[in-house]
């Protein structure tokens, strides 16, 4: 497959498009604070409805103005020693085109090595790997196989101690850097404050159909948008697996504790990520988001793989966000506000939806106030969609947000069975200790 496009390549919107996105974002802003006021001024009677309206009204309010504050970290010149890792797993030939593109990348070859790690495939994965590694110069491609399957997060554990290098950056086997993505992405971490960096990853099937149409212009949302306004708070609260970057420093000391995570009684087996982030964030570092580097990965075109998909992000969202919250007070306080309202706001959104449909059905309520608001959120998502781009999704980031909330419930579902580990595609055999096979450096090799 070719490699998309950069989105600058894209036609940018013009400016009259432009200026009447802008003022669409303005005027559906300034609707909801007038909404919001009204509310507050009128409080009386049931609290729980109007105060949760309150709450997570101005939680979005707050992601537009943030976001209009965000700039990217600046161009510090700086070329850290990169390791990318890329744990891999029954991923076939695809392994071979983003093994090519890493090694692709604009940046210094003495400073940057790949480490692609074979979690236990049971296809013909590592032949891919191994051929794969031979077609680039000895050493810049380091081929790990753990000998079992152990799970992604072992085989990002096991990448990052083969390699020493002073940032590391995760890249899913799926996914494909832009040519000129790491050499920005690292820029931030001339901050020596800076733990983690987010990079901006576009859904690269994105013309497949329907469903991949609304997951592309979710992302691209949720990463303009969120991660924005999390990155000028300094506390970006999910480093996407997709294309983030690390900083050795801030891992090193949190990997054996990370990687063996426990909760309610079992082994983490999914929302690596987001657990590390977290992590992160704890242990008093900064995270970022660098909407520069760019990145494209494929999302699922099936609705029955989407919903797996789904259900193991809310699992680990179920998880994560409260723990978040249990340090975030101390760790990043000017975070708190928000982190507070979309942890308790997000876990009580299915109740809100269920008590306003029984309360139009029982009590014969109108609906019409609540579902206003969600399209005005949605429409609100989709101008600034459309101005930042012109490639014709922004339609679909205003349809995506009816889609993603009608299986808001799912949540539910996500909570009762947070303590299976199961993938939904996968399955992880934690019986057998891994069996290490390292290429091409001989001497640390283990045949197991």
């Amino acid at each position: 497959m070719s490699t998309p496009p950069l989105p600058g390549d894209r036609a940018r919107p013009g400016r009259l498009a432009s200026f009447g996105a802008f003022a669409g974002v303005t005027v559906i802003c300034l609707v909801i604070a007038w909404h919001v006021g009204i509310k507050v001024a009128f409080l009386r009677g049931d609290p729980f409805t109007p105060t949760y309206t309150i709450a997570v009204s101005g939680y979005v309010l707050s992601r537009f103005l943030l976001a209009a504050f965000y700039r990217p970290p600046r161009d510090a010149g700086i070329t850290p020693t990169v390791a990318i890792i890329v744990p891999a797993f029954n991923e076939g030939e695809a392994v071979v085109r983003t093994i090519d593109s890493c090694m692709a990348l604009d940046y210094p070859r003495d400073r940057l090595e790949l480490v692609v790690v074979n979690d236990g495939s049971s296809d013909d994965t590592w032949e891919h790997m191994v051929r794969a590694a031979a077609a680039h110069p000895p050493g810049s491609v380091r081929c790990v196989d753990l000998g079992s399957n152990q799970g992604k997060r072992a085989a990002m554990a096991a990448g990052i101690r083969a390699t020493s290098a002073e940032i590391l950056v995760f890249v899913d086997s799926d996914s494909m850097p832009a040519p000129n993505a790491v050499r920005r992405l690292v820029q931030g971490f001339a901050d020596p404050k800076v733990g983690a960096i987010s990079g901006l990853t576009y859904a690269r099937n994105a013309d497949a159909n329907t469903l991949t149409r609304m997951q592309a212009a979710r992302y691209y949302v949720s990463f303009q948008l969120l991660k924005s306004a999390e990155s000028v708070l300094g506390a970006v609260t999910c480093c996407s697996g997709c294309f983030a970057a690390y900083r050795r420093a801030a891992v090193e000391p949190l990997l054996d504790a990370w990687e063996h995570q426990r909760f309610l009684g079992v082994e983490c087996t999914y929302g690596d990520d987001r657990a590390l982030t977290n992590r992160i964030i704890k242990s008093g570092w900064i995270t970022r988001y660098d909407a520069r580097a760019e990145a494209w990965t494929d999302v699922p075109d099936a609705y029955r793989k989407f919903f797996r998909q789904q259900l193991r992000w809310k699992k680990s969202w179920s998880r994560e966000g409260p723990l978040l919250l249990s340090h975030v007070w101390r760790s990043r306080t000017r975070a708190l506000p928000s982190v507070a309202v979309q942890t308790c706001a997000g876990l009580l959104s299915p109740i809100v939806i269920f008590l306003t449909v029984i309360r139009a059905v029982v009590e014969g309520h109108s609906p019409l106030i609540y579902f206003l608001g969600l399209y005005l959120v949605s429409m609100a998502y989709a101008f600034v969609y459309r101005l930042l781009r012109n490639d014709g999704l922004w339609l679909y980031a205003f349809i995506g947000t009816f889609f993603y909330i009608t299986f808001s419930p799912q949540l539910l579902w996500a909570i009762a069975r947070i303590r299976d580990g199961k993938w939904g595609t996968r399955s992880v055999d934690r019986r057998r200790p891994p069996a290490y096979r390292i290429t091409p450096s001989p001497r640390t090799v283990q045949d197991g």
